[in-house]
């Protein structure tokens, strides 16, 4: 065979190939233009990721001593955020008891069981929400979580009703119905007919009060200077404007495990579910009546 011939014989073999590969290999065969860009990749924005769920660790209290020795490491304000979590008070961190620590300080609002945003709660100036089973409560302006921490509600035998109130009236300090030795600082009443009130009391770490809502020393007083008073007519018998709303919702589960002792093993456990806050928007809207 001449050389033309093979050249010609080549080049008949050579499209065959490419028409070979073509259907076996579309993709590789693309012209350049259609490539993108080579900077592109830059300009297109990063993919969403998941939030992080927040992680923590068991800390059992041996001695009075290493408990002190926490809080040195932890920060005073860690700590104290520390308690809250466990929903108890430094008196009530007694030894042989574990507490749940979370693993990195990402801030005290991270760690709330709320959600940081309510959108059906948007347009509402402030409310406070009040979960029973989780024992906390938190205070949101315009659907924006503003601040939570734990409570103390009403024992098994005069627990704390749901449904919805409002912060009637405040006062600075007051003397208990139930007992005259007790001093209530930062009462703000909810139910003026019942005395039902927040107010700043021992946090033991589960429901123990007489259906008042018990609240660290600190939230107390930030909510008595933060909610709004009901405002009433001259004659003081007609109630002209609510005070904030409060909605209480939610069952303690007596007899079970503390949800806030099982984020060690089940991180979402002390968080609100959907249909929680769908109950606590029900309870808001007035389709239950706390008494």
């Amino acid at each position: 065979m001449s050389a033309a011939g093979q050249r010609r014989g080549r080049s008949r073999f050579a499209c065959v190939l490419c028409v070979i590969l073509t259907f076996l290999f579309p993709s590789c065969t693309r012209r350049q233009s259609e490539k993108p860009a080579q900077g592109l990749a830059a300009t297109l924005p990063a993919p969403e990721h998941k939030k992080q769920v927040q992680r923590f660790h068991t800390y059992l209290i041996t001695t009075s001593k290493e408990l002190l020795q926490l809080r040195e490491s932890m920060g005073v304000q860690r700590f104290d955020e520390m308690l809250k979590l466990n929903r108890i008070d430094l008196r009530h961190a007694r030894q042989g008891d574990s507490l749940v620590v979370p693993d990195t300080a990402e801030g005290w609002l991270t760690l709330s069981p709320f959600p940081a945003r309510w959108k059906e709660l948007e347009g509402q100036s402030k409310l406070i929400a009040v979960s029973l089973r989780l024992q906390a409560w938190a205070a949101y302006e315009d659907g924006q979580l503003t601040r939570w921490g734990p409570v103390s509600s009403g024992c098994r035998a005069t627990p704390t009703l749901m449904g919805l109130y409002h912060t009637n009236w405040c006062q600075r300090e007051r003397r208990s119905t139930f007992n005259d030795e007790w001093q209530l600082k930062w009462y703000i009443n909810l139910h003026n007919g019942n005395g039902i009130s927040f107010h700043q009391y021992e946090l033991p770490g589960f429901p123990d009060s007489h259906s008042c809502l018990r609240l660290a020393a600190d939230d107390s007083e930030w909510i008595y200077h933060w909610c709004q008073s009901w405002l009433l007519s001259a004659d003081q018998r007609t109630v002209l404007r609510e005070g904030t709303p409060v909605i209480i919702f939610g069952d303690y589960a007596w007899g079970a495990p503390r949800p806030w002792k099982r984020v060690v093993e089940e991180p979402s456990a002390g968080l609100l579910n959907p249909e929680e806050l769908a109950e606590a928007l029900r309870v808001f809207k007035g389709m239950k009546d706390p008494l």
